[in-house]
């Protein structure tokens, strides 16, 4: 299906072309790297909107939209709606940043031929949820000169904060970083470890069968604490499985084992993907808490994400002091919404 759409704005009428596709099809344009599509995180993959949808889509159905322009692709429009209601697919829960996708540098034409087609199909809100400072919606209001030429009003929220990084290229930099205070931690608990426990080690955990083996270890640990195993609902276990299977498959998930004298006493569930660690979820047993074991578990895969010479570690959305501890930089997440 073919939607045509000629767009009025101000002297200028701009023809534009929105497409209907499928989750499938994003995955097609996800392997033309030619197309120079920005897929800006690993929460806006094909492979991710499929686990998501899976799980927690029967409310919706799914409104996937490309956008054209003059016979060009300019960006991607993953939304799903329910009533008069669209929002992009996955929930400010389990997906810490969603976006859209598009061309560089287009993101003020994605928008302006976007908002009618939405209002032409009988939509009255666009619902985004966990939007970073440098999401597509920002990117395309700061080259609007009037705001008034996306014929909507628009209300922002600040929801909550992200946590990241910039890694440098050796431990001893990244120590470097830390304030003094920290510095000193960090190093005394690992001297603690090195001392109370000196036969330990971490291995990452990267084969796709591996992964997947782990996962009932991994949801053990993370059942350890009482609010984590309030959190994994039958539903909720049912998306981890159905993700890390997806993510793994597609050679992006991962687990950092920690293990003291042999038996298993942290993990780190993470996803490796543009240069970036994202810090996904954790668990550890108590009785290696005295040991630190949750937070030496994050520790060792910031080594490793340096050793690997990842750019970026990212903590992810949450205010738990540890994030700041360990280097962190507070991004804000914002909720935006646009009434029509």
């Amino acid at each position: 299906m073919v939607e045509r759409s000629p767009v009025a704005y101000g002297e200028f009428t701009m023809a534009f072309e929105l497409k209907a596709e499928t989750i499938s099809t994003l995955q097609q344009y996800y392997k033309k790297e030619e197309l120079d599509l920005n897929w800006p995180h690993v929460f806006v993959l094909p492979v991710w909107l499929q686990s998501w949808w899976e799980a927690f889509g029967q409310e919706y159905r799914l409104w996937l939209r490309s956008i054209w322009q003059e016979g060009a692709l300019i960006g991607l429009a993953p939304l799903m709606v329910k009533g008069g209601e669209a929002r992009l697919i996955g929930s400010a829960d389990v997906c810490d940043y969603l976006d859209f996708i598009t061309i560089p540098g287009r993101e003020k034409a994605f928008f302006q031929a976007l908002v009618p087609a939405l209002q032409k199909a009988g939509f009255k809100n666009l619902i985004l949820e966990a939007q970073r400072p440098e999401a597509v919606f920002f990117k395309a209001l700061a080259e609007i000169e009037h705001h008034s030429s996306i014929p909507a009003k628009i209300d922002f929220i600040r929801e909550n904060e992200a946590f990241e990084v910039a890694l440098p290229h050796t431990w001893e930099d990244y120590l470097a970083l830390l304030s003094k205070k920290q510095r000193h931690e960090v190093k005394r608990k690992l001297r603690r470890l090195d001392r109370e426990a000196p036969h330990y080690g971490y291995q990452v955990i990267a084969e796709s069968e591996e992964v997947q083996k782990f996962v009932p270890t991994f949801l053990t640990l993370l059942q350890e604490h009482p609010d984590k195993a309030e959190f994994l609902t039958p539903q909720m276990e049912h998306y981890f499985k159905g993700l890390i299977d997806n993510m793994s498959q597609a050679g992006l998930a991962r687990f950092g084992l920690f293990k003291i004298d042999g038996f298993n006493a942290a993990a780190v569930l993470y996803f490796d993907y543009g240069g970036r660690i994202y810090l996904f979820n954790s668990g550890y047993i108590t009785r290696y808490r005295p040991l630190s074991a949750g937070l030496i578990s994050k520790l060792l895969l910031i080594n490793e994400a340096i050793s690997q010479g990842r750019q970026v570690y990212d903590f992810l959305k949450g205010r738990e002091v540890y994030k700041s501890r360990l280097g962190g930089t507070g991004i804000p997440i914002f909720k935006v919404e646009l009434q029509f």
